[in-house]
């Protein structure tokens, strides 16, 4: 099943030969404490945004009626596709979110079925991650580029993949987990069962800890709500430990992209979310660790983006998916 809709009556819009809706959709990103969604015209840019609260409940219905509020409010002609965004494991096909961290009592939660029949218009489903990196892929920063690998570097660590144009998902939905790339063997215990993912040296949760195992006034800062923030500007002053741990964060990312450059043969990285803001601070270790780790021919001309976005790349992002842009084959 490709999508999902309880019109019946062609609400989806015209759809082209090639599968792609033209003209504007609505976008929708899921987040775990607030949702966020905007129409987004043919040119991928967000023309009206509105963000609600996911609720107290947290329940589904509760989920799905402040997506149907936010979708109405943005198209009350309804006669506009819709694409969610959601963190966790994703059954694109099905508008499935089979598991999801941010709402643990989800289990194979028919998302894409129950705001369809919410709102009368066609809804697509998909990972948050693989919306951000494709929103940027095709609005922001990776604009141009046929193919390339995006990190999310936000709490933890998420990632995306968009080859030849199109978001590639793997045989049952779960590609592009890059912050479960082991990159420490016996490194630090990981939520998911691993030790020495790279989510825990590269993710807020990772850059608290490097903080803390370091001590003195970094082990004080990272108890600090915006600690990320304050160790950027502590690296920025020349603080040789923040400066430390940046370098440590950027190396353990070159280490992980170094293998996606010899797996896919990829020239673009991008780099999205809050941490990316400090980008300049880690970025050549990051570089310095992709070159030693790769083959000199297959390094060259490997670009590092950051996002250009913000938080509205999730948004554009499942917009783009809504209208089927991620099943084009580029050019």
């Amino acid at each position: 099943m490709a999508h999902v809709s309880h019109t019946g009556d062609g609400a989806d819009g015209v759809t082209r030969s090639d599968g792609v809706t033209p003209g504007p959709a609505i976008g929708v990103d899921v987040g775990g404490t607030r949702i966020k969604a905007g129409r987004v015209d043919a040119d991928g840019a967000v023309c009206e945004r509105t963000v609600v609260d996911v609720g107290s409940e947290r329940s589904e219905a509760e989920i799905v009626a402040r997506i149907a509020q936010v979708v109405r409010a943005l198209d009350p002609e309804g006669a506009l596709p819709v694409g969610v965004a959601a963190a966790g494991v994703i059954d694109h096909d099905a508008g499935c979110v089979r598991e999801s961290p941010n709402f643990p009592s989800w289990r194979d939660f028919a998302l894409a079925e129950r705001v369809a029949a919410a709102t009368g218009r066609a809804v697509w489903l998909e990972n948050d991650a693989n919306a951000v990196v494709y929103g940027e892929a095709i609005a922001g920063a990776g604009r141009g580029a046929r193919s390339l690998v995006g990190y999310t570097l936000g709490t933890g660590v998420g990632g995306g993949l968009v080859l030849d144009g199109r978001i590639w998902r793997g045989q049952r939905g779960m590609a592009g987990e890059l912050g479960h790339v082991t990159v420490a063997p016996t490194g630090r215990p990981c939520g998911c069962g691993n030790h020495g993912c790279l989510e825990q040296y590269a993710g807020q949760v990772g850059i608290r800890r490097s903080m803390r195992e370091r001590g003195g006034h970094l082990a004080e800062l990272s108890l600090d709500r915006d600690a990320p923030l304050r160790l950027a500007e502590l690296a920025r002053a020349d603080d040789v430990e923040a400066r430390a741990v940046f370098a440590e964060l950027g190396a353990y990312l070159g280490l992980a992209a170094a293998s996606l450059i010899h797996t896919l043969d990829v020239t673009v990285i991008l780099l999205c979310g809050g941490i990316a803001a400090a980008s300049e601070l880690f970025v050549p270790a990051m570089q310095a660790e992709l070159r030693a780790r790769t083959f000199k021919s297959m390094s060259a001309g490997v670009e590092i983006r950051v996002g250009t976005l913000g938080a509205n790349a999730g948004i554009v992002g499942a917009a783009a998916v809504a209208k089927g842009c991620d099943r084009l084959r580029a050019g």
